[in-house]
């Protein structure tokens, strides 16, 4: 009796388990299977259950909440369920997380690392019924982080494949998926690009405008004029997605896409394609030499504007500025080095480039016609001098009217001798 007693009393002092509220998650890639009775959400959170009876004597209990990410990859952390999990978690709602195996729960090593220092800041275990992990100890780190690069590994493996696939694809012509291009529409069944007869025709007059107008300038205030957007498509989803309004970078990638040759671009190469041309290869020609010479003036006049601005006095050099006639004969130079390298067509192109008008290039240039030794002392004229003398470009058109450089330079002497009159 006194023995029984003794016994129950030691019953009675043993500690009891400390419960450990465990919620399941589950997850597969694939909604196939998804809306029937049993499938492999299911068939994970069974085994789960199973699992947390089994330690029913150390004080598991199951959460009755449900986090089911059904159709969602492993690759990133923008799931539902998930969420729901973590708010749970910051909540101090959960004390265990429960998975079939770790790659249900992230297949990025550096995904799973930031979910284990969210769960590790608020004291949550991580248990993989099919694979010896606890993450209490050090030993149960290594295991996970050794699952982790293998799982990782998988998904680069997967995703190399897929890559592959879809180079394969592209080499044969095929669509393999994108945003579609105003002039086509998605085949229903994937993979095949249909011509949209009434887009067809807008491409096309797109295509004949730039060659009419000259400039994506231009042609783009023609196309605005006339209302025109972009492709208005709607996704797999079916969220619609509104055309917009053509800007000029827009414009430039649609009179460069190779699509509409009846071909496609893959790795700085061209491949014919599946899809019927909607540009007759003479225009497209025409099209792209106009589009390389408007880069290289657009370029040309980038350059221009580097090289005046770097001519321009410093601040600590503004004691000594540079006379007007000097600069402008400086552009003039460089607008005639421009022309004779080829970079610039004739004057009319450097006019619209530079963004002044055709007579305004003219009168700059006049100043070439100058003799060599006096464009010389004009690039080396003190503005103290040019001020004092009243050396200016309309004092110059006289001498750049005159053909005869002895002219010129006995002019030139008189003015540099004789003082501006004052009124």
């Amino acid at each position: 009796m006194g023995r029984n007693r003794r016994q129950a009393y030691a019953g009675q002092m043993q500690p009891q388990p400390i419960a450990l509220r465990c919620a399941i998650y589950t997850r597969v890639s694939t909604e196939e299977g998804l809306n029937q009775e049993f499938n492999t959400l299911e068939a994970q959170r069974e085994s789960a259950e199973a699992y947390i009876r089994s330690q029913l004597q150390a004080g598991w209990t199951t959460l009755a909440e449900r986090y089911d990410d059904g159709g969602y990859t492993g690759a990133n952390l923008l799931r539902p369920a998930l969420r729901q999990l973590l708010i749970e978690v910051e909540a101090r709602r959960i004390d265990c997380i429960v998975v079939y195996k770790v790659d249900r729960l992230s297949r990025s090593l550096l995904d799973f690392a930031r979910l284990m220092e969210v769960l590790e800041r608020h004291q949550v275990s991580l248990v993989s019924i099919t694979q010896p992990l606890n993450t209490t100890s050090s030993l149960g780190r290594l295991t996970l982080n050794i699952l982790l690069s293998f799982a990782e590994f998988e998904r680069t493996m997967v995703a190399d494949r897929t890559r592959d696939k879809m180079a394969a694809a592209r080499r044969k012509g095929k669509w393999v998926g994108g945003t579609p291009v105003l002039g086509y529409d998605i085949a229903e069944t994937g993979g095949k690009l249909l011509v949209n007869p009434e887009e067809a025709q807008r491409v096309q007059a797109i295509f004949t405008l730039y060659l009419q107008h000259g400039s994506l300038e231009s042609a783009l205030a023609e196309i605005r004029a006339r209302n025109w957007t972009t492709k208005q498509w709607r996704t797999q989803e079916g969220k619609d997605r509104p055309g917009r309004l053509f800007k000029k970078a827009t414009l430039e990638r649609l009179l460069s896409n190779v699509i509409y040759l009846g071909k496609v671009a893959y790795q700085d190469a061209i491949y014919a394609g599946e899809q019927k041309p909607l540009i007759e290869e003479e225009i497209w020609k025409q099209v792209s030499e106009k589009l390389a010479l408007e880069r290289n003036q657009a370029a040309a006049a980038r350059k221009a504007s580097r090289a005046a601005r770097c001519d321009s006095p410093r601040p600590s050099e503004r004691a000594e500025p540079v006379p007007r006639i000097t600069r402008l004969l400086a552009l003039a130079l460089k607008f005639e080095e421009l022309i004779r390298c080829g970079t610039v067509s004739n004057y009319a192109a450097l006019a619209e480039v530079a963004q002044v008008s055709r007579s305004r290039v003219t009168q700059m240039a006049s100043l070439l016609n100058l003799a060599p030794d006096i464009q010389e002392e004009i690039l080396f004229l003190a503005a103290t001098e040019a001020q004092e003398r009243g050396i200016s470009e309309p004092s110059l058109r006289k001498l750049t009217a005159t053909l005869l450089w002895s002219q010129q330079r006995e002019q030139w002497r008189s003015l540099r001798r004789f003082a501006r009159n004052r009124a």
